[in-house]
């Protein structure tokens, strides 16, 4: 008969650490730890043994194929990744699909750029951890105190980059500033200059789509309306311009112009010049009542690659074509 395993708990939760969350094999936790792999093995039974970890199953959302192919055909996107009708809500399947399947297209080396928004924060939970600190996560958009903890770019780029096991460079900024003036003050601050360096060497960005359009009530569906920058005059002179949506802090009408330069001017955040030279922008955004904004998006050439729910792809082709 095995005698049982006599180790302190804190060594065996140790080791399951390294093992599940680290993803160090168990030769590689033996010789940081001067253990045997074999007693690596039974330290890790221990732990199983004695609910010091547990290990879940969570069912991925399944992927409506058909409608992703039509998305893909229409707007010639690279991907298109689109979450079955199910009974959570549709921000949290397309955000648990994206991270199953984005996460996997983040690669060493890889500089990933971050924005905000409720369906990112879904998204950044469901990517699959692991350690390669090859990677580099960048917050794209400064912050502010009105976007709550769930939406905040800064609490975004620090939670991917700590599920990645990556470099993280934040971004210590509002997100708007007075004038221009105020902007080219701060751009010029040595704090902020690796960050917005970061911007140009970008593999890879992740954006959320925001509603302005009629069907957003009055912006809600918008960080950058919720970061307090826009009032509701604000956002029904946007409308007036035929804003139907933003990517980051950049408005957009339903043919993909970009229609809000004078706020570009005012923002902390990466320039659409810069976001169009990533070589894979990935755009996550759900819910029928985004279809508008997201088309926009898709009419401007930017987004690669795009996750959303089946409700919200069966919406954008049923609007047809806007040139």
């Amino acid at each position: 008969m095995r005698r049982a395993l006599d180790v302190p708990s804190e060594v065996a939760t140790q080791v399951a650490r390294l093992y599940y969350d680290r993803q160090l094999t168990k030769v590689e936790i033996g010789g940081r730890l001067g253990l045997s792999r074999f007693r690596v093995a039974r330290l890790l039974d221990h732990a199983l043994a004695h609910d010091l970890v547990r290990i879940e199953f969570r069912d991925t959302p399944t992927a409506d194929r058909e409608l992703a192919a039509a998305i893909e055909e229409r707007f010639g996107l690279d991907l298109c990744i689109v979450a079955s009708d199910g009974p959570t809500d549709a921000r949290g399947r397309a955000g648990r699909l994206a991270g199953s399947v984005v996460g996997d297209l983040i690669g060493q080396g890889d500089v990933v750029g971050i924005a905000w928004g409720s369906t990112l924060a879904a998204f950044v939970r469901e990517v699959p951890a692991r350690h390669d600190d090859s990677i580099e996560v960048v917050q794209l958009a400064g912050s502010s105190v009105r976007l709550g903890r769930e939406r905040d770019p800064g609490e975004l780029a620090r939670v991917l980059a700590d599920r990645l096991g990556a470099a993280h460079r934040p971004l210590h900024a509002p997100v708007f500033v007075d004038d221009p003036a105020g902007r080219r003050a701060l751009l010029a601050e040595p704090d902020l200059a690796a960050t917005l360096a970061a911007f140009d060497r970008l593999t890879v960005a992740v954006v959320g789509i925001g509603a302005l359009g009629a069907g957003g009530e009055d912006g809600a569906e918008s960080s950058l309306v919720r970061s307090g920058v826009l009032d509701a005059a604000d956002v029904e002179r946007l409308r007036e311009r035929g804003a139907v949506g933003d990517l980051v802090v950049h408005a957009f009408d339903a043919a993909g112009r970009f229609v809000a330069p004078d706020l570009a001017d005012r923002s902390i955040a990466i320039g659409i010049d810069q976001l169009r030279h990533v070589p894979r922008v990935v755009a996550i955004a759900a819910g029928a009542a985004k279809a508008e904004a997201i088309r926009g998006a898709l009419e401007t050439g930017i987004v690669r690659v795009l996750a959303t729910d089946a409700s919200a792809a069966a919406a954008i082709l049923a609007l047809g074509g806007v040139r």
